[in-house]
């Protein structure tokens, strides 16, 4: 069960984490907004902002051996069923297109998959779905 929490806290960084330097360019780009003089700033600043979404969810884990900054902290890696690192594509849907776009959708599909897996064999050892599309698993660096 601590591993399971360890993965949600490394989720609850990262999020955090993105979602700041994200959010403060959004807001950036709002006041840019207000004048239409600077307006092309505001455009500057939410290309700014995919940048930093793409680099925190895709480019930091590819580069990093398939961690992300939550994982690392916690000592957690996603690696290839094969063991190697994860690629770009995997990178990119896991961290950007699921954890985080679809942020809302993704925390309730999981604590309801965990709950029932849970339930029906009495294990918290449980492989999501998407780790089971994207090919990849956890790997816990604690020991």
């Amino acid at each position: 069960m601590l591993f399971v929490l360890r993965k949600a806290v490394s989720y609850v960084i990262d999020y955090v984490l993105v979602m700041t330097f994200v959010g403060i360019f959004t807001f950036c780009a709002e006041i840019f907004y207000l004048d239409p003089k600077t307006a092309s700033q505001g455009v500057l600043m939410l290309i700014s902002a995919l940048i930093m979404l793409l680099y925190f969810t895709t480019y930091v884990p590819t580069k990093t051996n398939g961690q992300t900054f939550g994982q690392k902290l916690m000592r957690l890696r996603v690696v290839n069923k094969s063991g190697e690192s994860r690629n770009f594509f995997q990178s990119f849907i896991r961290e950007c297109v699921v954890k985080i776009s679809a942020a809302p959708i993704f925390l309730i599909f999981t604590v309801c998959y965990f709950g029932l897996y849970a339930i029906a064999h009495r294990s918290w050892d449980v492989e999501l779905p998407l780790d089971f599309i994207l090919k990849t698993t956890v790997v816990d660096l604690k020991n």
